[in-house]
């Protein structure tokens, strides 16, 4: 199996974008193409376990509303006959003092000031006791009332309840796959990259994959053809073997793509990188091992189409369908020994 090293760009620019909208949920590109691909079915998941959770409280809710009336009860009778019985009480010693009278002048006194003090507890009890009833089960009522109006609400009007209950996550949902429509051409070339990893795995592990190969030059090369200074090349994919070395660009496009002329011309793109990798190899790996003189490092430019590619031949470029492009890179007959097939690798990794 080839070895690969590095990540795809795409891959990387996309978990980027995703990471600064805030969303972590993805680890490869299956899982995204997976999320969208089930996106119905995760919404009414997620309907579907926010019914259930409330069927499940609506359940409960019934069961300790009629134990929460139950206690509500018990506690007003309990109170009922706690205050009844501090009523009597009061009368009690009300009629107690009433009837001990004294001929000590301050021990009449005394009781007089105690008996307004009784008299004021017993009327305000008297006058206040389904006020002090009603308090001794202020809490209890307030659950029974929340119950109440959420029992009838589910009786009602259920659907509301599920979707206010599963609205956070809809709306999480609904934002991810939002991001990721706004996101699908660097989806596409992930997947279009992916796909071509996958392909170059089944090679042997005489090749070496190295995936978004970027070089940067001080001072910037010349570029002659485009008139242009290359001050940095980004590669999707340099695949070094003993038959030379392939630059290979992905393009997952549609038909439509293929013959926009709006698009950037990926034969350019390629030709461009060529070039650079070219002056860069030509000045840091010498071969000598030939006693006729240097050898020459052949460099292939490839552009993979995933699905659909122009009938039209380009130069010093070819243009292959995915499926093709394993027994393209085969045709080319071994060049290098394998101590210089480790040199290229070692400088340019």
């Amino acid at each position: 199996m080839a070895k690969v090293i590095g990540t795809i760009e795409s891959l990387k620019s996309l978990k980027c974008e995703l990471k600064n909208r805030g969303i972590s949920r993805f680890n490869s590109v299956k899982e995204i193409n997976d999320f969208l691909s089930n996106y119905d079915l995760e919404k009414l998941t997620i309907l579907n376990d926010a019914s259930k959770q409330l069927a499940k409280e609506f359940s409960e809710t019934c069961i300790n509303l009629k134990q929460r009336i139950q206690n509500k009860t018990a506690i007003i009778n309990l109170e009922t006959e706690k205050l009844d019985n501090r009523i009597l009480d009061l009368k009690r010693k009300i009629n107690l003092i009433d009837n001990k009278k004294d001929n000590n002048y301050f021990k009449n006194f005394l009781s007089s000031i105690k008996l307004y003090f009784i008299k004021k507890q017993l009327n305000y009890i008297v006058n206040n006791k389904t006020k002090l009833i009603s308090s001794s089960v202020n809490n209890i009522s307030k659950k029974i009332e929340s119950d109440e109006i959420f029992t009838k609400k589910y009786k009602t009007d259920k659907q509301s309840l599920v979707y206010k209950r599963a609205k956070a996550k809809i709306d999480k949902l609904e934002y991810t796959r939002k991001v990721l429509e706004n996101l699908r051409n660097l989806i596409s070339g992930a997947i279009g990259e992916n796909l071509v990893v996958k392909e170059i795995k089944k090679l042997s592990d005489d090749f070496i994959l190295i995936n978004d190969f970027n070089l940067s030059f001080s001072p910037p090369i010349f570029y002659k053809k485009n008139n242009e200074s290359i001050h940095s090349i980004q590669i999707d994919h340099l695949l070094i073997s003993k038959a030379g070395i392939f630059i290979i660009e992905t393009k997952n496009w549609s038909k439509s793509s293929v013959n926009s002329i709006n698009l950037r011309s990926p034969v350019k793109q390629i030709e461009r990188s060529n070039f650079a990798l070219y002056v860069y190899i030509s000045e840091n790996i010498i071969l000598k091992e030939h006693h006729w003189g240097e050898q020459k490092v052949p460099i292939r430019n490839v552009i993979v189409m995933i699905n659909n590619k122009p009938t039209t031949k380009f130069k010093f470029v070819s243009v292959k369908l995915l499926q093709e492009l394993n027994n393209y890179i085969n045709y080319f007959e071994p060049v290098f020994t394998e101590s210089q097939l480790n040199k290229i690798i070692n400088k340019l990794t």
